[in-house]
């Protein structure tokens, strides 16, 4: 099975990429209310920023009294900073709750986005036959779009208040950091502000080598998610699966399989720890250094009795707010890491429904003359290296029944694919009566679940049957039992035997009263007395409907009155 795959792209690419995947919501319907609010978020940002510079001067003054022994300054500026932690704590707590309605608003119209798409023109089924299949859609809907959401609000916003932390104390540590003088090779020289540059290049050294330590963080935080998916879809497998794998006692292959798969989920973890702890060592020291550095740059200017107390605080406040400014990519490495690898996830995503949208689908047009009209259908095998249908023409009206019939790799089950849009390896022509209502029946019945009731009836939404009638069905498909649990919500394909879920499938049928129904093995699991009672029930109810059948058993001939003999097909 051929799966997604990372691709290597610039930093100007997956901007590109973020804009992509982020610009649906920021055009859609609902942009106004999320401009809204962004500038709710960033006007308290901005608050938490200026109250930061409020604490700046503080720490001066502060300080300074301490330096001073100055009593009565030293209580006053302590109510004073409550005063300032008050407003501190107001401003971030307001911000946090509209980030929060902001990201809920946003996950929840890309959540509803992306699932439209993927159920649109059967991409949910059809991306099985594009070259990049995509892996675990059901992961990347409920789990990416969110991961996906957060982080570039959070990096976004945090980029926002660090440009500003930046703008604000850059002129500040400018300031008070004064001039560093010295001689180099007999010329004098003065640097001013020599704080903030020593901030420069103390943060462009540390990006680099976090860039460095950090950058194998993103294929594995990639297959991180790729294989934490293909574990739980394994167990998944053995909960779907359970009866036949008890039948078989197969619980030492399928813990064989699972070990392998959770093998997997270790080594990529423990492989994220080593290269995480790396990082983290590097930033653990390059934080600590960035507390003690300032004050060993500043302090000659201290014990010169040239700045006081107050200044040298302030100045190792200033500096670790520039530091940290300047640093934001080093903070932020490993969610950046984290999205890089969530936005190829989704870009991924987008980029296979969006083949498997495209991909071809036999023409349809409406034409009221009968039910269904064939018109030269050919229909091949993905690799192209065989036909199964060459050349099909057949017409249905109302209250015939064709019986499909062959061996099994003959195409029969391929051909209800085609009819239905699904098969996209076909050519020619279908006509149809546009007010006719089509309903196929599995081998296997789909059964949500829901209540017993939702189940028979689906996909029927309004004007549902009463309990009268929907025992009545059920009687007729021999299920007279399970009258009392219509409103009984459960897991239907795991209670009831296959027999009785191809009965429900009948049941469905006689609610949906469907013009044209295409039986796919629906009567397999059954024995010929139900099939008979079953396929004569049909008939009886549903005169008008046009029923064509795939079946391998020759008992359900005398059931329709044309027969499409596969066999006799010369390219099969």
């Amino acid at each position: 099975m051929n799966k997604t795959v990372q691709v290597k792209r610039s930093p100007l690419q997956s901007l590109k990429d973020c804009w992509h995947l982020t610009r649906p919501y920021w055009t859609s319907e609902d942009k106004w209310r999320a401009i809204g609010l962004i500038l709710v978020v960033i006007t308290f940002n901005l608050l938490v920023v200026y109250m930061s510079v409020l604490f700046n001067k503080w720490n001066n003054l502060f300080y300074d009294s301490i330096q001073q022994v100055n009593k009565k300054a030293f209580f006053s500026l302590l109510v004073t900073f409550s005063y300032y932690a008050f407003f501190y704590i107001v401003f971030q707590i307001i911000s946090f709750y509209f980030n929060k309605i902001l990201e809920i608003r946003w996950r929840k119209w890309l959540t509803n986005y992306y699932i439209e798409k993927w159920l649109t023109k059967h991409a949910y089924y059809k991306t099985r036959f594009i070259q990049d299949y995509v892996d675990n859609p059901d992961q990347r809907i409920s789990q990416d779009v969110g991961s996906f959401v957060s982080t570039v609000l959070g990096l976004t916003l945090g980029l926002i208040s660090n440009i500003v932390s930046l703008c604000s104390f850059v002129f500040i540590l400018y300031k008070i950091s004064g001039a560093f003088a010295f001689t180099f090779a007999g010329h004098n020289f003065v640097i001013n502000g020599y704080m903030v540059w020593v901030a420069l290049l103390y943060a462009i050294a540390g990006t680099y080598i976090t860039f460095l330590i950090g950058r194998p963080l993103i294929k594995l935080n990639f297959r991180q998610e790729t294989v934490e998916a293909d574990f739980r879809f394994g167990l998944m497998r053995v909960r779907e699966y359970a009866e036949n794998i008890a039948f078989y006692h197969g619980e030492k292959q399928e813990r064989s399989k699972l070990d392998g798969k959770f093998n997997n989920v270790i080594n990529n973890f423990m492989a994220i720890v080593y290269r995480q702890m790396r990082l983290d060592i590097f930033n653990v020291f390059y934080g600590q250094v960035a507390i003690i550095f300032p004050l060993l740059v500043a302090s000659p200017r201290y014990f010169a009795r040239l700045i006081q107390l107050g200044d040298l605080m302030q100045i190792s406040s200033a500096f670790g707010r520039v530091q940290g400014a300047l640093s934001f990519f080093i903070d932020s490495y490993g969610s950046l890491a984290s999205l890089r690898a969530t936005m190829d996830r989704l870009y991924g995503f987008e980029s296979a429904v969006s083949n498997a949208q495209d991909l071809a689908a036999v023409t349809r047009s409406i034409d009221n003359k009968s039910y269904l009209q064939i018109n030269d259908i050919s229909i091949t095998l993905p690799n192209a290296e065989r036909k199964l249908i060459s050349n099909l023409n057949l017409t249905v009206n109302a209250g015939e029944r064709i019986l499909v019939s062959g061996k099994s790799g003959s195409g029969k089950t391929t051909l209800l694919r085609a009819l239905a849009g699904l098969w996209p390896y076909v050519t020619g022509e279908i006509k149809y009566d546009n007010s006719c209502r089509e309903l196929f029946i599995a081998q296997r019945p789909y059964l949500p679940n829901v209540t017993l009731r939702e189940a028979i009836c689906y996909p029927l939404e309004a004007n549902l049957p009463s309990d009268e009638e929907l025992a009545q069905v059920l009687s007729d498909c021999g299920l007279a039992y399970l009258a009392s649990r219509l409103n009984d919500d459960a897991e239907w394909d795991k209670i009831l035997s296959l027999g009785e879920q191809q009965r429900i499938a009948f049941a469905r049928i006689l609610v949906n009263r469907p013009d044209i129904i295409y039986l796919d093995e629906a009567t397999s699991a059954l024995d010929e007395g139900m099939e008979q009672h079953l396929y004569v029930t049909l008939i009886q109810r549903l005169p008008e409907s046009a029923i064509i059948s795939v079946a391998h058993r020759t008992t359900l001939g005398k059931y329709h009155t044309k027969e499409l003999n596969f066999n006799l097909f010369t390219d099969n």
